[in-house]
């Protein structure tokens, strides 16, 4: 019996990585599904996902992981984020109008283009994140910006509606 069973096993061990693979995209596809039925995925691990161009106005993603993700052109008007990991996102011409990103992580993103009008900053970590062009009227705890010189402000609207000059070569990559 035992050496039926051999040949199976040899065959799992290179399948392994496969199976577990299909699994987690399953989940994922499943999380996204719930999102856009419930507009709430508190907790969720959307690492990676597409939702390009999705609108997501006033979804509550409180504690999720987006890390990598593709949110280009997204509407996330009023969306709750907080405590959300951004990480390496990109957010090009996401509308970001009046949303919470209280304790949010967008270290590295790309924000070229966005709108973050009346948006909550307060306590968010965006190291080497591209600002360009984008709109940041009235975003709180973002008064400092202008002076971090991790960020990139080609041409952006600031918090206190004047536009920021500072451009450099690694700018452009619209």
């Amino acid at each position: 019996m035992l050496s039926c069973l051999r040949p199976l096993i040899f065959l799992m061990f290179p399948l392994t990585p496969y199976l577990i693979l299909q699994g987690n995209q399953f989940q994922q596809e499943h999380t996204v599904q719930q999102l856009l039925r419930t507009k709430k995925c508190f907790g969720c691990n959307l690492a990676g996902v597409n939702l390009a161009g999705v609108n997501l106005a006033k979804v509550d993603l409180r504690s999720s992981n987006l890390q990598g993700a593709n949110l280009k052109n997204t509407n996330l008007r009023y969306a709750n984020l907080e405590w959300s990991d951004l990480r390496s996102a990109n957010l090009q011409g996401a509308d970001l109008t009046g949303a919470n990103l209280k304790n949010t992580l967008l270290v590295d993103a790309n924000l070229q283009q966005a709108n973050l009008e009346n948006s909550n900053w307060e306590r968010a970590g965006f190291r080497n994140a591209n600002f360009s062009y984008a709109n940041l009227v009235n975003a709180s705890k973002l008064n400092n910006i202008e002076n971090s010189n991790s960020v990139i402000l080609c041409q952006t609207i600031l918090p206190n509606g004047m536009t920021s000059s500072r451009c450099n070569e690694h700018t452009l990559k619209i």
